[in-house]
């Protein structure tokens, strides 16, 4: 799952991920259009969200429902599980799969040092 997303892609995500936190589980690409421009100053067209959520859709990362004429997603998987997924990635490439390993990396770095990488 530590596959690489674009900076769209990955907004998108984060958006729909706050958006799910609000109890509803499905959302429209307008909704996610509405968030993403609101906390971005570089605005993205709403056709050009709509097809990144269709690719992300197809990629399995986003799960697509279809309701009267139009569509509404939601996320594959949590924002958790994905970081999870991600660290497991991580120490199985660079820890010998020793999570306790990569953890005590994590825990030497300070704040500081993980903004400035």
């Amino acid at each position: 799952m530590l596959s690489k997303h674009g900076t769209l892609e990955s907004a998108i995500l984060s958006a729909l991920w706050k958006l799910e936190e609000s109890g509803l589980i499905t959302h429209s690409v307008k909704d996610v259009y509405n968030a993403i421009n609101q906390s971005h100053e570089d605005k993205k067209a709403y056709t050009t969200i709509k097809t990144v959520m269709d690719r992300l859709y197809e990629k399995n990362i986003l799960i697509r429902v279809k309701q009267g004429k139009k569509f509404y997603y939601r996320t594959s998987y949590s924002n958790k599980e994905a970081i999870i997924n991600s660290l497991n990635e991580i120490a199985a490439r660079y820890c010998d799969g020793d999570i306790t390993k990569l953890s005590q990396v994590l825990n030497s770095l300070n704040e500081n040092y993980l903004v400035g990488v």
